[in-house]
């Protein structure tokens, strides 16, 4: 009687552990429901330097929204370092642009957990996911300036060198999704609070904004909140001079 209680207990620790794995994250992973999160492995992103995870990768198509009627914002990262007294922060300075509006920004990405995975399609411990948070302050200069703060997932799988790399091995299936920020906005000198929300091919918790089955679409009924030429660009228009504009809109480089 007494072996069989430790055990129950060995198994209600065990049990309870797993499910704390990643519990503040759950709504923002974007993976198969069949997916089981294995060993941390945070110690060893301490001798990595993960900002390519989040900077010019070349899967990146970043896309966002702010507020209620999910008006679009753009994020952009510019610069992002490894902070040399904490070797699971990282600098970061970049931009955001909502309409016209375009504020630069500084603050920090904090991983706080980080884990394998396994699942029926990818049984080997080669990939994972880490999570964290973030605080960024704009310019409080600039027009309309606040402070982003929230939650992050990245999803990350190690080469055949065994370096940790950004996870881009799906993007040409649907629903492929990577760096989901969830958060909120918050203009200087208010209480307010605005949902600010972005993410690689996808946006966490995007309500009835995506459309998309494959990937991504925009709801036409937000098409005026800054939707509008990125429907353009993705084929919502019959002129081919339209739609050859709108691509040239959305590839400017407004953060130059």
């Amino acid at each position: 009687m007494k072996l069989t209680l430790t055990i129950f207990l060995q198994l209600t620790l065990a049990f309870s552990c797993l499910c704390q794995q990643l519990s503040k994250y759950k709504d923002i992973i974007n993976l198969d429901s069949d997916y089981e999160v294995t060993k941390s492995n945070l110690d060893e992103l301490k001798g990595e330097n993960l900002s390519k995870f989040w900077i010019n990768n070349p899967s990146e198509r970043r896309l966002g929204f702010i507020g209620k009627n999910y008006l679009r914002l753009h994020i952009k990262f510019l610069s992002i370092i490894k902070n040399p007294k904490d070797s699971l922060e990282y600098l970061v300075y970049g931009k955001s642009m909502v309409n016209e509006n375009i504020c630069d920004f500084q603050g920090v990405i904090k991983v706080m957990e980080s884990y394998y995975f396994i699942s029926e399609d990818f049984p080997y411990n080669r990939y994972g996911i880490l999570a964290g948070q973030y605080e960024f302050y704009e310019n409080s200069g600039s027009s309309s300036a606040g402070i982003f703060r929230g939650r992050f997932t990245t999803n990350w799988y190690k080469n055949e060198e065994g370096s940790l790399t950004y996870n881009d091995r799906w993007s040409v299936s649907a629903m492929y999704n990577n760096n989901q920020f969830a958060g909120d906005w918050t203009k200087y000198g208010s209480s307010n609070k605005l949902t600010a929300n972005w993410g690689d091919s996808r946006i966490p918790l995007s309500g009835d904004l995506d459309v998309g089955s494959s990937e991504f679409r925009p709801a036409d009924k937000y098409s005026s909140n800054g939707w509008l030429i990125f429907l353009i660009a993705n084929g919502a228009s019959p002129d081919k001079m339209n739609i050859e504009g709108a691509r040239k809109t959305e590839n400017l480089e407004w953060w130059k």
